[in-house]
């Protein structure tokens, strides 16, 4: 009975680790060829979650995938960090191992940017703009020029976005926008937020899908 036992624990021990390593051996595939698709200047992290992996990869569908992409720049103003959150990623095992994974679909998929306040202000110091900030609040201080009129832009600034910037808008009117077009992943900006390290900007990642080869 005791060797029996000892075998059960054995085994248990041995599956952990064979899941562990197929995941980890996942992870890096997934992040290579996300690199190739969006065209990114550096490897992505990729972190599938939920235990075990096996399991999720025998059922073909995977709950929680996290890509986290730093030091984006290949926009107007660098981006500090993209952590890309996506649910529900198909892909069956059998199509793996036949070689035929032409695409892989995903449920939903959202996303949080984070501009650092020293990439913000690299970006605005030209344009004689300095932000600084705190949880749920930033302040903006320089002088803007509009059309004739120099006009001080000190204050505490209100965020807000569009399509595809984020926007500081200080009491008097004065307004300064800071371009994101060009994010990988199809990210589509929803709010933005102060924080200590940064602006936090809160997306979807819309019509995503992998293509693996």
């Amino acid at each position: 009975m005791r060797r029996l036992v000892i075998v059960g624990v054995l085994v248990i021990g041995l599956l952990v680790v064979l899941d562990r390593v197929a995941v980890v051996a996942a992870d890096h595939t997934v992040a290579a060829r996300i690199q190739t698709q969006e065209n990114l200047p550096s490897r992505p992290s990729v972190s599938i979650g939920g235990f075990p992996f096996l399991t999720q990869a025998i059922r073909g569908r995977y709950d929680d995938v996290t890509l986290t992409v730093h030091g984006f720049d290949r926009i107007a103003v660098r981006v500090d960090t993209i952590s890309v959150a996506l649910h529900g990623v198909h892909v069956s095992l059998g199509a793996i191992f036949a070689g035929h994974v032409s695409s892989v679909p995903i449920d939903s998929a959202s996303a949080r940017v984070l501009l650092s306040y020293a990439d913000l202000n690299e970006y605005l110091g030209p344009k004689g703009i300095t932000l600084s900030g705190s949880d749920g609040k930033v302040t903006v201080s320089g002088r803007v020029r509009i059309g004739t009129q120099t006009l001080s832009a000190d204050g505490t600034a209100s965020l807000n976005v569009t399509s595809d910037s984020v926007v500081f808008r200080v009491a008097n009117a004065v307004s300064v926008a800071v371009p994101l077009n060009g994010l990988p992943f199809g990210i589509v900006l929803q709010s933005a937020t102060a924080t200590k390290a940064g602006i936090q900007v809160i997306a979807t990642a819309q019509g995503l899908v992998l293509h693996p080869h």
